[in-house]
């Protein structure tokens, strides 16, 4: 390979980096460090217990930093050369920590990856006269400010520079700090961004000709409406929810289960895209779909969509095989809060389990008022590898086969009645029952889902203190948080004896009082377009979060989505993407007084997704297969490990996701981590990844067929070249590109030459990125 060609091949070698935000970084630590340190290490090393055994104390960052008669107990960024990891190894016969019982695989696996890191931890040594750690941010806080309804878009500002409301708040920020903004990218460029932001996949060159030769004053609304009418919008805007909803096909874990109907969850997200089904009502599928169904299970409209929709709570990553069957039942509902809270509020939930959030106001009541919600909600079902709850799929014969089980119920009942006070007529009706069985109406298709607990398991919750499943204090009415109940409402609905309270949870959430869900979700859109969210840490509305860059920006938007919008995705999707912001260069750097670009003067550059890069070479080589939905694993059985995934051609969202096995290109290029919510992926630019790009026999391929099908065609070089260039990056080549090409091609004899041509561009920063 000529020396032009393999150095852009190799740049990514040269600067191996991970982003890692700090919000995920506080998450994770509150989530699984801090309660494990609680529960294992604060009885011996704290300031609470009096008691620092071996001269440690881990209470606070100084304390282990300052490590204890053996040194430093952590060393940052190294786990091998760490302390306290050997000691919960049980490694050392002479260095044992807890000495009582080894931490479980999980926790050590906790410690490793938080050391790994760099030790995130935001806790300070208690002095003497200090009071007990409390929550930090009060209701005051921006996020849990009501949302600002009468928020009105700036005037004159912007001048012919605004196209809209958006750009006249931006308008604004530039005019006050005196930022002129970009230049506005050449229309190659700007008409990638849109294909790649609405669709996931760029323009084909006859489709850049087509909007190129539309004369028309609106033609880039035009050509906004035919993207979002396309079915690709669903898919590519269905993977960003499902990443936020960690969907997966297998359960994780050591012997990871194979989930056979979860893809039915998978396209209905992608079908809820398509269809623009508002957010409020997808929120209330999500979490109540189940009752949803049962107050009309005959007639109701999407009568499958809202069982299939409660995967939501149903998918999330869980150990099956766990014998401690409340530990394992505590463990569902912690998941579940977690994932709602990240999901919906931005906020992270999880740690008030065991203590006060140390940061937003949520007390370990508000915690297990959640708690008793999702307790009384069957996701598990009992053996000794417990099992998921699923249910029947309506359709034609769903109303015989619902009288059928309803029927069978009955007869269960006074069989178990029966067996109590007549034994001789339990045995008549258990052969009644079994010659019943045999009148069953066909199996129908079931879903993963949830239900409502057995009326006898309803009930608040007690607080677990310290988490502590069996160590319980006092009940907690069932309820939600209250900083962010709208004014005039009660944390604490009346719910009756038979309901969960998620039906309930779900109109809390999608309250237009509530000043966190559309919030939340007008900034992951946000996200999605512009690169970076006017809230960076989309997860996290939280104070270990950061602030809006925009904040009247934000509520004007959240506002307008709940009202003029009616809660409509795609409306707001249009309405950025045909802003004059959404079409500004990004070849605009520090000079225009924000380096950070926080002030949107300029296009982010970023990266395509993993699903994007490998959709993208796939389509250009014509071997993308564009088929819609249903089942892709191709052969199912119990565990994921191991799974061959063969010549899989369909749209990356179809790939079976499973928690233990991915397409290789997704794990190497930063697709979600399906264990949980990720509305911001983690962003890499690693070895293996430039690798992958000069040696996958996937792109080599791919190459290959590129470089015949052009040969097919254009038999000049220049003519080639040209059609190469538009295929893979939108554009024609520049000068300098076209000299340096066509130098390699004519120097070069091999019939390869034209292949590596090809794989090179497929591994260019500008194929690899959205400008």
């Amino acid at each position: 390979m000529p020396k032009a060609l393999s150095i852009l091949l190799c740049l990514p070698l040269l600067f191996p980096w991970t982003v890692q935000g700090i919000g995920d970084s506080a998450a994770y630590f509150e989530k699984h460090i801090r309660p494990l340190l609680i529960k294992h290490c604060y009885q011996c090393h704290s300031h609470e217990s009096g008691k620092a055994k071996g001269g440690l104390q881990l209470d606070s960052r100084e304390g282990w930093s300052e490590g204890g008669d053996s040194g430093p107990a952590i060393t940052p960024g190294e786990p091998s050369h760490s302390l306290l990891l050997k000691a919960v190894s049980y490694k050392n016969t002479d260095l044992q920590m807890p000495p009582e019982k080894r931490l479980s695989t999980s926790d050590r696996d906790h410690l490793f990856e938080w050391i790994a890191q760099g030790a995130y931890d935001p806790r300070e040594a208690p002095t003497s006269n200090s009071k007990p750690e409390s929550n930090v941010v009060t209701s005051d806080f921006w996020s849990f400010r009501p949302i600002e309804k009468s928020q009105k878009p700036p005037k004159n500002n912007g001048g012919d520079w605004s196209h809209g409301p958006v750009d006249q708040f931006l308008a604004k920020e530039h005019q006050a700090e005196g930022i002129k903004p970009a230049p506005d990218a050449d229309i190659h460029t700007a008409l990638r961004r849109l294909w790649v932001v609405l669709t996931g996949l760029p323009p084909s060159p006859d489709e850049i000709d087509v909007f190129l030769n539309d004369d028309s004053v609106n033609a880039w609304e035009r050509q906004t409406d035919r993207l979002l009418a396309s079915p690709r919008y669903g898919e590519h805007w269905g993977r960003h929810w499902l990443d936020v909803t960690r969907f997966a096909e297998s359960s994780g874990g050591g012997r990871s289960l194979m989930f056979k109907e979860a893809w039915r969850f998978r396209d209905y997200v992608i079908d809820a895209f398509n269809e623009d089904i508002p957010h409020n009502d997808l929120i209330r599928e999500h979490l109540a779909g189940d009752i949803l169904f049962q107050q009309d299970p005959l007639n109701a409209p999407r009568q499958s969509e809202r069982l299939v929709a409660t995967g939501f709570l149903a998918l999330g990553p869980t150990n099956y095989e766990l014998q401690d069957k409340e530990l394992l039942r505590m463990e569902v509902i912690d998941e579940q809060i977690d994932t709602m809270g990240r999901a919906f509020l931005g906020m992270t939930l999880g740690c008030a389990r065991c203590h006060d959030h140390k940061f937003d106001p949520v007390s370990t009541e508000e915690y297990y008022a959640l708690a008793g919600i999702f307790r009384s909600t069957k996701t598990i079902t009992p053996g000794n590898v417990s099992g998921f709850v699923e249910t029947p799929l309506p359709g034609p014969g769903y109303a015989a086969q619902l009288s059928y089980e309803r029927e069978l119920e009955k007869r269960r009942a006074q069989l178990a009645f029966a067996e109590r006070k007549n034994k001789a007529q339990a045995k008549k009706l258990k052969k009644a029952i079994e010659a019943f069985k045999k009148t069953a109406p066909p199996s129908r298709p079931k879903v993963m889902s949830v239900s409502e607990e057995d009326p006898k398991e309803i009930a608040d919750c007690h607080v677990h203190i310290r988490g502590a499943i069996r160590n319980l204090g006092k009940p907690v009415k069932r309820g939600f948080l209250i900083a962010a109940t709208p004014k005039g409402q009660s944390p604490h609905p009346q719910l009756k004896a038979t309901a969960s309270g998620r039906q309930a949870l779900s109109d809390w959430l999608t309250h237009s009082g509530n000043p966190l869900t559309t919030r939340v979700y007008v900034n992951r859109l946000w996200h999605h377009v512009f690169g970076q969210g006017l809230v960076r840490t989309v997860d996290n509305f939280g104070r270990t979060g950061e602030t809006p860059s925009h904040p009247e920006l934000l509520d004007y938007l959240a506002s307008e989505f709940q009202t003029t919008g009616a809660w409509s995705t795609k409306r707001l999707v249009r309405d950025l993407v045909i802003s004059k912001a959404f079409l500004l260069g990004s070849n605009y750097g520090a000079e225009s007084g924000d380096p950070e670009n926080r002030l949107l003067a300029r296009a982010h550059s970023r990266a395509l997704s993993a699903e994007s890069l490998r959709d993208a070479i796939l389509q250009i080589a014509g071997d993308l297969d564009l088929a819609v939905g249903g089942l892709t694993i191709s052969k199912f059985s119990a565990y994921d490990n191991g799974y061959k995934f063969g010549e899989f051609r369909r749209r990356a969202v179809y790939a079976p996701a499973f928690r233990n096995a991915r397409l290789e290109i997704l794990n190497l290029f930063d697709a979600a981590n399906p264990n949980m919510t990720q509305g911001r992926r983690t962003r890499t630019t690693l070895a293996t990844q430039a690798l992958f790009l000069m040696n996958s026999p996937l792109v080599i391929a791919q190459a290959e067929a590129v470089a015949t099908q052009l040969a097919d065609v254009h038999k000049s070089p220049i003519t080639r070249l040209e059609a190469a260039y538009r295929h893979i990056l939108s554009r024609g080549p520049t000068s300098q590109e076209r000299e340096v090409a066509l130098t390699y091609l004519a120097e070069s004899s091999d019939d390869q030459a034209w292949t590596a041509l090809i794989q090179t561009l497929f591994a260019s920063v500008d194929f690899r990125n959205l400008h």
